[in-house]
């Protein structure tokens, strides 16, 4: 009984399949026999719901006549003009939804040529529907200029530009992820850079390494800091967010600034890095190093942002460090060198942090605080990081 039911269903279903078919072939022959674009319009609506690849042919060769056509035709006014326009638009949305290969090149000639954003973002989403690859590098590119805001009509370059990131999240190739990051951060509405952030980390299998690769050759510190941003958001495994930090603080540490605005830019880039350090809770062999050096070359918030994240870090390399820095405060201190204001703040920083690191190495320089000449107040902050390490 249930093999009858199933031959009933699938006889059934081809029946449908075969109606659908004839309905059609129907509509395609009544399409290519009326002259006039409105009456071909209304046609096509009848064909678009039906979604029947079987017409992939018929909608190509459709769209090749509207566009390699007598297009003299469709200039005469701009109603006629705006209903080739319509017409045009909705066989693309058609081959994009049916995954039409074949009508990929007219497409293209579409995006390439068209006066119309609609039209041509109807022809980019298409494109990306259909996952003609091959177009990748040109969309990524065309995105990549729409990023540096030199069009004059904004609003159209949104909608190209949507039309674009749409595109390049539904072909998840590589080439496109550079555009897509610096579409995210760049001049658009918030509706353009969420959607672009929104999908960045899709496009790519590995997008760690896309947003190193940004952090080493961009030129904007800022968009260094992006990039550690995007990272920090990924569902990378630790220890790939970890390097990305490690990069950043890199970065950062190569370059000085005079301008006061660049320099902030670099300061914020290498704290970004450091808190990142901190927030993951991990630590790498490069970093206590890099830490020491962001003290030596930061400002304040740097070098008190340094010296927690070597507590946080708590490895024997950390611990060596807050502990020499520590000494040499002490070593000052016993000469008759009393710290200034700013140098005190940082010789309780280095104190709480050896104490954070619980590291047997920060004893020696907490105990030698007592013969020096420090406060009380520092004497007991010094007592409260040693009983934390578990020395007195």
């Amino acid at each position: 009984m249930k093999k009858v039911l199933l031959i009933i269903s699938l006889t059934g279903f081809f029946a449908a399949s075969a109606v659908a078919d004839q309905e059609g072939e129907s509509w395609a022959r009544l399409y290519r026999r009326i002259p006039d674009i409105k009456q071909k319009y209304a046609i096509m609506q009848n064909i678009i719901p039906l979604d029947d690849r079987s017409l992939e042919p018929f909608l190509t060769s459709s769209l090749d006549e509207l566009v390699y056509g007598d297009l003299s035709q469709y200039r005469t006014d701009n109603s006629t003009y705006e209903d080739w326009e319509i017409l045009t638009r909705t066989i693309i949305g058609e081959l994009g939804d049916i995954k039409g290969q074949s009508g990929a090149l007219t497409i293209w000639d579409v995006v390439t040529t068209a006066e119309v954003p609609l039209l041509k973002a109807e022809g980019l989403i298409a494109l990306g529907n259909i996952r003609a690859i091959k177009f990748a590098p040109e969309i990524a590119m065309m995105l990549r200029n729409l990023n540096f805001n030199i069009r004059d009509d904004r609003d159209a370059a949104e909608i190209e530009a949507y039309a674009a990131i749409v595109a390049l999240e539904k072909m998840k190739e590589d080439v496109g992820f550079e555009s897509v990051f610096y579409a995210s951060i760049g001049w658009y509405q918030n509706r353009i850079t969420d959607y672009a952030e929104e999908v960045l980390l899709s496009i790519s299998e590995d997008s760690m390494a896309q947003l190193i690769e940004i952090m080493l050759i961009a030129s904007d510190y800022n968009h260094k800091r992006m990039a550690l941003e995007t990272a920090m958001k990924s569902d990378a495994p630790v220890a790939g967010k970890a390097s990305a930090a490690v990069l950043a603080l890199t970065e950062g540490l190569k370059y000085a600034e005079s301008d006061y605005l660049l320099r902030r830019n670099l300061t914020n880039l290498r704290i970004d890095a450091i808190t990142a350090l901190i927030t993951l809770g991990v630590s790498t062999s490069e970093s206590p190093f890099l830490l020491d050096d962001a003290i030596d070359k930061g400002e304040m918030d740097e070098k008190l942002i340094a010296i927690q994240a070597l507590g946080s870090d708590g490895g024997d390399e950390a611990a060596e460090i807050l502990a020499r820095r520590l000494s040499e405060f002490n070593e000052r201190q016993a000469s008759g060198v009393t710290p200034d204001q700013e140098e005190l703040i940082i010789v309780r920083q280095l104190i709480y942090a050896l104490g954070e690191s619980g590291n047997q190495i920060g004893i020696q320089a907490l105990k030698e605080m007592t013969f020096v000449g420090y406060t009380p107040a520092i004497l007991r902050q010094a007592d409260e990081a040693m009983a934390k390490i578990g020395g007195n």
